[in-house]
Parts: C-alpha cells; structure tokens; sequence
C-alpha cells in the first residue's frame, strides 16, 4: 500500500507540477490539474485546497478528472511506444557541472564536473556534500535548454561497463533509425501536423540553417533524411513558455493522460479499499515542496519557502520575477503547506 501511494504521489507531482514547469504556459497549466483533478474542481476548490473527486464518481474525464475514473486502455494493452521514448530524450537538461551550494553559505558555489557525479562518485559525492545541501544545490541551479549544440559534452564521451568511450548523442540517432522510428518530416506527417519544406522553416538562426544543410542536404528532398530528434530540438518556433516544441508535444500530451487513464491503480482502484483513507489523503495534501521540507525543515530557510511549486527556481530578491517563476501568476496561493508537520513549523 504505501508502494501505491508513493507511486501515485510521484504520478502527481510529475503531471501537476513538472511538466508544468517545464512549459510554464496558462492553458496546459490548467489542463493538466484539469487532467488530474477534473474541472468541476476550478469551480468548488482551489490551490492547495484541491483534491481529486474519485469519490463522488464523476464519469466524465473532463468534469471528474482522470484519476478514480473509468478505466479506458482504448482498445490496446498500454505501453510507451518508441516514438515516446524519443521525444523523451531529454539530455540536453543536464548541465555540464553541478554548482553545489551548502545552506550555511548559499552564496559560495563549488563546481563539479557532471562526470564526477556518475557510478562510483555518487556515493563519494552525498557522503561529502550530503543530500540536504544536494537538494538546495539542485534547487538552485537551471537546467540546459532543450535546443540544438547544447548536448552535454559528458555524455558524448562517457564510460560506461563495456564501452570505455561511449557517444551517447551518436547513439540516440542510431537507436532511432534502427527501431523504425519515423524521420522529422513523416513523423510530423503522422501526427497530421505540417511538414516543413526547407530547413529555414525549422529556425531563424541563419547558423543553425547552414549546419543543418551542410548534414543533411545534397538536394531538396534531402530534408525527408532529418533526423526526429535533430529537427525536434531546432524547432524555435514555440508556444509561449514552453521548453520544447509543437512536435514532441503531440506525444507528451497524449501520454500524460494515457499513462493515468490505462492504469487501474489510478482509475478504477484509486479508492479507499486500494489505498486507504489516509493514502487518499496523503496523496492530495503533498507536493514535491512539502516532500522536501518534511525530510529536511531546513530548506524552509532557503528560496524554496517562496515558491509553491519547487520545480521553479529557489529564487530570493531581485530574481522572484515573472519570467523566472511565470507559474507565480497561474497559481497564487501560497499558503502554510498542511503535510509540513509541527517539526518544521517549530524551526520557523
């Protein structure tokens, strides 16, 4: 049971407050807590006071949300298919270095190389920073951008069990082609969206057009050869907020709720007998910030206090503004935390 809740608390955070983190834009932040708890929930609930309607059976997706509804697999078994596990090749979030930063002084940063973090540095690396100070470090720094030339270096020339040089960006190409994942164009094609006709549709970057040409182009028709991750990356052509393009969307947004939907510890078993009461309640009262601050109270010193979701940078000052922390404006509440427990109210 409590594997059950864990997992469903980390199905939450990832569909409430990652993703909407990670494209910041007021329509898919409403459309997910939408997805998650239903949009009957806009109308009696709001904020931390939300909590999903499974059970008063709502059988309207839309009105009651996805979770402790019907289950719907939509005719076919579920599984990621491997066109999500492209879109899903997320590396260039990675930066090239952790700066860690320890609380007792949060503005003094040490470098480390990304590397040093891998396989056997890990243990070394919690057993001398620890992960209090880890997690206030990775509250602290930005991701990469999800954009082309921005692969980290690292993992183009990793190490790993077998392979002493390992090109994990030369390999994420192959594995594409040799699974039968579709090119840029015809994959787009499938998914009933535009094809572009020259690179120049693609970015306005008049270098990143050259490269791109100098790759794949010996004639027109070449631009069929593009590869689905080189084109989605140099989509600049973006809504707004959002950290990746129109292309790997399509796949997000039908996965987000299908993950939900095609799962019976979500749908039909998401109830009381399945998780009990308390687990219910466990579920809707705790975020990934009250997560946080229930191991370690002392994070409630730092910028995470001043941000609800903690997926948005831990800023203080200055740097609290709207376009470092756009979800401040989708959702206003910051309210004491319920699932935070006397030990952190008394470190306050």
């Amino acid at each position: 049971m409590a594997r059950l809740i864990n997992a469903a608390l980390i199905a939450k955070i990832h569909s409430i407050e990652w993703t909407p983190a990670i494209l910041p834009n007021r329509a898919l932040h409403s459309g997910l807590q939408a997805n998650w708890f239903g949009l009957l929930t806009n109308i009696f609930k709001t904020g931390r006071q939300r909590k999903t309607l499974a059970e008063f059976n709502v059988r309207n997706p839309e009105m009651g949300g996805l979770v402790g509804n019907r289950l719907n697999k939509n005719g076919h078994p579920f599984g990621f298919a491997e066109e999500f596990v492209e879109v899903y090749r997320l590396h260039s979030l990675l930066p090239e270095t952790i700066d860690i930063r320890r609380i007792a002084n949060q503005e003094q940063i040490e470098k480390i190389p990304f590397v040093e973090t891998r396989q056997a540095g890990s243990p070394k690396l919690t057993e001398k920073v620890g992960l209090l100070d880890l997690s206030y470090s990775f509250g602290r720094q930005l991701p990469g951008k999800l954009v082309l030339n921005n692969f980290p270096k690292f993992m183009q020339e990793m190490s790993v069990p077998g392979n002493p040089l390992f090109d994990l960006g030369a390999v994420d190409i192959l594995r594409a082609r040799e699974r039968g994942v579709p090119r840029y164009n015809k994959f787009r094609r499938q998914l009933t969206l535009n094809p572009i006709r020259a690179f120049e549709d693609l970015t306005g970057d008049v270098k990143v057009v050259e490269r791109l040409k100098e790759v794949y182009e010996d004639k027109p028709e070449d631009i069929e050869k593009l590869d689905l991750m080189i084109g989605t990356l140099a989509e600049e052509h973006r809504p707004k907020g959002y950290g990746f393009g129109e292309t790997m969307f399509q796949i997000f947004i039908l996965n987000a709720s299908r993950r939900l939907q095609a799962d019976r510890f979500y749908t039909t078993n998401y109830n009381e007998e399945t998780y009990s009461k308390e687990g219910l309640k466990w579920i809707d009262d705790s975020s990934f910030k009250t997560v946080l601050l229930r191991h370690y109270p002392e994070l409630g010193e730092t910028g995470l206090e001043n941000v609800k979701n903690a997926f948005e940078p831990w800023d203080t000052g200055e740097r609290l503004d709207k376009k470092r922390h756009p979800i401040r404006e989708y959702d206003r509440e910051l309210k004491p935390d319920p699932m935070l427990g006397d030990s952190y109210r008394q470190s306050r």
